[in-house]
This record gives C-alpha cells, structure tokens and sequence, in this order.
C-alpha cells in the first residue's frame, strides 16, 4: 500500500537545514539524468546546490511527460518540500538505494498568496538521497510503487555521484567547448527518430496544420507541420524545415516565428515542418542550461531530417528538403549547411553570425565575461571558436544559400551576413545575396519581396530538383 504523508514542491526542504547548511556548497555544473522507472525513461533535470534546491520547479509553467527534475543530495535525509509558488501538479517520489521508498501523486499548487508559514511541508518517513519531480499522472500511468527499482544513469557521468557534490563532469579531459566542435558532429551521426503526427489544427482551404513531435536526442521536440491539400505529386511534396530565431521559451508558442513563411510555403505547394526545439513550447527541457553555441538546437533540426527518413511520409519527398531560417534559426541553418548535405537549398533571413564568438559580443556584457571565462582557455580560446565556427567549414557546403538582410537591422548586424556571402562566393559556392534598404530584423515591409525571393529560389534548387 502506499504510505504518503506529505505533500511537495518548489524545493524548500522542510528541513530548514537543508537551505542553510548546504546553501555555500560549491557549484557544480548542472546536468541531465536519466532515470529508469515503471518501465519508462524520463529525461531529468539535475540539481545539485542550495539555491537550485530551494528554486525547483517554481514559477515553470510544466514539465514534458518525459521530463522531470532530479534533486541529488550529499547524504541520505528526510527531505521535506513545499509547493511555494508552483503552476502545475506533479508527483513526487523520494529514492534511495535505487529504490522508491515513498511518493506523493498529483500535488496540487497551494492557492496563490498562500502565505509561506501556512504552506504545507512534508517529510517522509524514511530517509531518501535523491528526490524525483515529474508531470502528474506518471506514477499512475506507469503502476509505480513503494519498493520499485529506480535506474539513473548521469549524462556525462560514468555512474552515480560520489556523495559530494564537487563531483565533476567526467568528460573534462575534453576541453569543455570540444563537444560542441563541428568534426564532433560530423562523428555523431543521426539521433532522431519517432516521428508522430498529433492533433490536426484550424486549417483554412489551402493546407491542413498539424501539431508533430519526434525523439533528438533522446529529448521530445514538439512543433507544427502544415501539408498541403489536394492529391500529392507521385513521389510526395517538397518539404522545407522553418528554424526561428531567439524567442525566450518563457514566452514561446508552438510554431512562433515562421507562421508567415509555414503559411506562404505551404500554399505554394510544399510541406513545412517547424520544430520548436528543446526547451520550447511542449517540447523536453533543454539539457544545457548554459550556452552551447545553439549546438543542441543544430542537433534538433538535424534529428529531425533522421526522424522523417525513419517515418518515410508517402507525402514527404525526401529528395526534395529545403531549410530556411531566421536570425538565431539562420545560423542554425548555416551549421547544419556544412554538416548535413540531405538539404538542397538554405534561404537566410538576417542570420547571425557563422563566426561563434561574434556573436557573444552582441551579449550583455556580464554574460560576455561568464561566456569568455568557459570557454577562451588561454591560448586556446581562439582555436575553440575556430573549430565551432561553421565560416570555417564552408568548404563543406554542397546546397544553393541565399542570403536576405535589412540594412538598418538594429538586433543582427548585416555584417554577419556580408561576410558569410563574400565567405562562399570565395570557395565558389552558389550564394545569392539580397540588400533591403532601410529594413529592419523583421522584414516588415520588404517581406512580399523577400518571401516572393525565397519562393523562387526554393521552386529552382528543391521543387524542381532532379
């Protein structure tokens, strides 16, 4: 039977102590686990200090069915929790020895403005090392129970924790920006698979909308797909996968930032696919809490090309992808340009730069000092941002790019873009380069042009591909 006599979350342990004597405990690098249980794999958040621990989950808006948050503990103890500022349910299971010794299934938030003295806090009764936060109903979907057996496994750790929590990312005989080098990704190879076809949405007469999702990297990544109607061509429509730029996931919506290009694309014959990446809308939280150089957002797009060959939609003409992207999702696209060749036509719109570390200059300054103190170790530094920078691996790119920037663009510098074009004209690659005087980020006056521009060269390089 189980025995559950607390209730739980935003982690303040109702051992007082917990946030006290552990709170100037050094800081570790956060992590992902994955954790094994009732048959299902989730994706985990770690956390491991005083102030993540007292943070938790509060003011996050849910968590993916898949994921979850993993609090790692020094020492076995009677973790205590509240529900301090929390927006959603959950269950809560207290793990030691790898194995459940209590859980709480869906907590429900306390009221909002539910003063701290009068918020419910909850101990078990037997001492635990770990405590596990998921979405609610996943003890009862999976038949979970006192003394059922827990696997966690540490991304980046060869097992579990030593008890201290100075452990160290085993991976550190690498440089830390190394995985993120573009000759790691081209030994990756493919991730991406199990591509679904969710609920269809409001449609109008051109094209049916539906929401999708598919496994990169073992994280779920949500977006919209929109496939036009009528009988497909024998060998299926072209399709174009529509990256978007830097949007705080805070504040993103499915399919936020290409609803123009998916809705013009699509009445004009193709099949537009646009993943939200890690971290965004219905999507798997982000493994890298830190910058990754949008590497792990690279990796979601390329994931999905893997995805959709794995599927193989008898609508979907795999010998006929496009890529377009903008801003953030146009560098995105440059990376991929040089590491995937499935792709026969990139359209950029005001892309930031290929160069990595330019574009941390355009960073709060702060942000800038954290950024340089990661990853410019000593004279290496440079060299780290060489071997991550795609401009320098533009010899590799097979595919037709165009290039679109606005000359009074005040967010990405059309800098950026000038010395990517003068990049591949050089190496004698096909790159088409477009000016809009006066234009700024968005493309709000000059975008029937631009996407007129687009539409061309994607019916020239894709449509029409042979």
């Amino acid at each position: 039977m189980k025995h559950i006599r607390f209730i739980v979350f935003s982690f303040v342990a109702v051992l007082m102590f917990v946030a006290g004597a552990y709170a100037a405990l050094p800081h570790t690098v956060k992590d992902y686990a994955r954790v094994e249980m009732g048959g299902a794999t989730l994706l985990a958040e770690v956390v491991r200090d005083g102030a993540a621990w007292q943070r938790g989950l509060s003011g996050r808006t849910g968590l993916a069915k898949t994921g979850g948050m993993l609090f790692v503990f020094p020492q076995a103890a009677h973790y205590g929790i509240w529900m301090k500022d929390m927006r959603f349910a959950i269950d809560i299971f207290w793990i030691r020895d790898g194995v459940v010794v209590d859980l709480a299934e869906s907590v429900a938030p306390s009221p909002a403005g539910t003063a701290d003295a009068a918020l419910p806090v909850y101990t078990p009764d037997v001492s635990a090392e770990f405590v596990l936060e998921t979405a609610a109903g996943f003890a009862a979907a999976h038949a979970i129970a006192i003394g059922d057996r827990v696997g966690i496994a540490f991304e980046g750790y060869a097992s579990r924790p030593v008890e201290s929590p100075e452990s160290t990312d085993t991976r550190s005989a690498v440089p830390f920006a190394a995985r993120y080098f573009i000759e790691e990704l081209l030994r990756e190879g493919g991730r991406g698979k199990n591509f679904e076809i969710g609920e269809e949405l409001a449609t109008d007469g051109a094209y049916r909308k539906y929401r999708v999702s598919y496994s990169s990297d073992g994280l779920l990544v949500s977006g919209i797909m929109n496939v036009p109607k009528g009988a497909p061509p024998q060998s299926g429509f072209p399709a174009l996968i529509l990256n978007h730029g830097l949007i705080p996931p805070d504040v993103y919506v499915s399919g936020r930032g290409s609803k123009r290009e998916a809705d013009y694309f699509a009445r004009n014959g193709y099949v537009t696919i646009h993943p939200d990446y890690r971290g965004h809308a219905s999507s798997s939280p982000n493994p890298y809490v830190d910058h990754d150089f949008y590497v792990g957002y690279s990796r979601d797009v390329m994931n999905l090309i893997d995805a959709l060959t794995i599927v193989g939609l008898d609508y979907i003409d795999l010998d006929r992808l496009g890529m377009w992207g903008h801003s953030m999702g146009g560098g995105i696209a440059a990376r991929v340009a040089v590491l995937r060749p499935e792709i026969r036509a990139y359209v950029l719109f005001a892309p930031i730069s290929a160069d990595a570390e330019e574009n941390y200059y355009e960073l709060p300054a702060d942000e800038v000092r954290w950024l340089r103190s990661q990853y410019d170790a000593g004279e290496n530094g440079r060299e780290y941002y060489d071997r991550i920078s795609p401009l320098n691996y533009f010899d590799r790119v097979s595919a037709p790019v165009q290039l679109h920037h606005g000359t009074d663009d005040s967010d990405v510098p059309i800098a950026f873009s000038e010395i990517m074009y003068e990049k591949l004209r050089t190496l004698g690659k096909k790159v088409e380069f477009f000016v809009y005087p006066g234009q700024q980020h968005e493309f709000i006056e000059d975008w029937p042009l631009a996407a007129e521009r687009a539409l061309q060269f994607f019916d020239r390089y894709v449509k029409n591909a042979r």
